[in-house]
């Protein structure tokens, strides 16, 4: 209806095992996807010139698209039928019969419903962060030759998995690998996971130019890998999406049409499947793992000693955690040497954040709220940044703590 022109195209998409425990597993989606009667070849090899993976799964007329230029064209949509965006904002969002969002200066927006599509839900404390993890995804981008390289999506069944997708640009076309996940704030190793995306991509596609992007993404893994889309456990207001476990270009959608569907008509024969309050039996496992990894780092990493013993230990553009007492303290230091002192404790549910060297941050282990260098709040579920320290290590009043005579207009 839109007409957006963002690069759409139906390629081929492949499933590759390329060891013994891969092989397993790549029986096991053999036979579902046999059972549900999808249209699929096993081959023993893709059949590119240049390519040298194994056996494979071929699914015909899959899809790809440039996901920056159709949220473009979304926005331009939006306003044209009269929506208003507003970015760069932290915002604090509230349930029950009036619910509303209430800005970072104060400011309350009401409506009769709310949708939080925020990566992680941003309304809700507890509930939610039980039933996903946040996992931090790496991505790097090859330039190859125009034409070099056949359009088609790939994915293995390692763990960490690996991604390939094409970029067709003017001039050079891009060639994308993504994966190495791990827990949000469970290593710091980023130039590590990058080399390993750059060995096993060109182990497979050799005709590979340099590297001209490297950057990572928080995804939300959610204990059965299938999304969360519809009203928020116990509340008839607000709605939700997320745990899309890598699949947000096609959950996005998704969302936008079965939320639009309950809010407007009050259902939609999806609703069940995603729905945000479902159980399962069979993840039981699952669920209580992640949770006992997050409640592990919550009460274990008040016990860890601290990473360094004095500021000087810490180089420019890095950070570490250091002690005061039996306090936590994220201390960086700026590429001029300057040092910057906030408190270590997650301002969602009290964990120690860990620096994130690739992304100069700090990434809360327990549910993947994230803090700039400085400690200001770049991803929830946390609303508020990290209290900030003086050079002495004492607390520093927010600007609403601060007697009112003090405060700036």
């Amino acid at each position: 209806q839109e007409h957006i022109d963002c690069d759409f195209e139906r390629i081929d998409g492949f499933l590759t095992a390329s060891d013994a425990e891969q092989e397993k597993i790549f029986g096991e989606e053999v036979t579902a996807i046999r059972h549900l009667g999808l249209q699929m070849d096993e081959m023993d090899e893709i059949t590119v010139p240049g390519v040298n993976v194994g056996r494979v799964m071929r699914f015909h007329r899959q899809g790809t698209f440039n996901a920056g230029k159709y949220m473009v064209g979304l926005a331009h949509a939006v306003r044209r039928m009269g929506g208003q965006i507003f970015t760069g904002r932290v915002v604090e969002a509230r349930g029950g019969r009036a619910p509303f969002i209430r800005t970072e200066d104060g400011a309350h927006v009401y409506a009769k419903y709310l949708v939080i599509a925020t990566n992680t839900p941003i309304n809700d404390r507890v509930t939610m962060h039980t039933k996903q993890a946040a996992y931090r995804s790496y991505v790097i981008g090859c330039a190859v030759d125009k034409g070099a390289f056949p359009g088609f999506l790939l994915w293995d069944l390692g763990d960490p998995y690996h991604y390939v997708r094409p970029v067709r640009s003017e001039g050079t076309d891009l060639v994308i690998i993504g994966g190495e996940d791990h827990k949000t704030g469970q290593a710091n190793d980023a130039a590590a996971r990058y080399r390993a995306l750059e060995s096993w991509a060109r182990a497979r596609i050799p005709q590979l130019g340099p590297v001209v992007y490297k950057w990572s993404g928080q995804i939300m893994e959610p204990v059965d890998s299938l999304a969360f889309i519809g009203k928020n456990p116990g509340e008839e207001h607000v709605y939700i999406a997320t745990g899309d476990s890598g699949q947000g270009m096609t959950h996005g959608t998704i969302a936008g049409i079965v939320i639009t569907d309950l809010i407007v008509r009050g259902r939609h024969p999806w609703a069940d499947l995603y729905d945000p309050a479902r159980k399962s039996v069979k993840t039981v496992g699952t669920y209580v793992g992640e949770n006992v990894n997050a409640v592990g780092h919550m009460v274990g990493d008040w016990l860890k000693p601290a990473e360094v013993s004095s500021e000087s230990e810490i180089a420019p553009g890095q950070g570490a955690i250091m002690r005061d007492g039996a306090s936590k303290v994220a201390v960086y230091r700026d590429e001029d040497g300057g040092v910057h002192k906030c408190s270590a404790v997650c301002t969602h549910l009290g964990c120690v954040v860990q620096w994130n060297g690739g992304e100069k941050s700090w990434d809360c282990p327990c549910h993947g709220s994230r803090y700039d260098a400085n400690g200001r709040v770049l991803n929830g579920p946390a609303s508020a940044g990290l209290a900030p320290l003086d050079e002495e290590g004492r607390h520093v009043p927010s600007e609403g703590e601060r007697p009112a005579a003090e405060r700036r207009h």
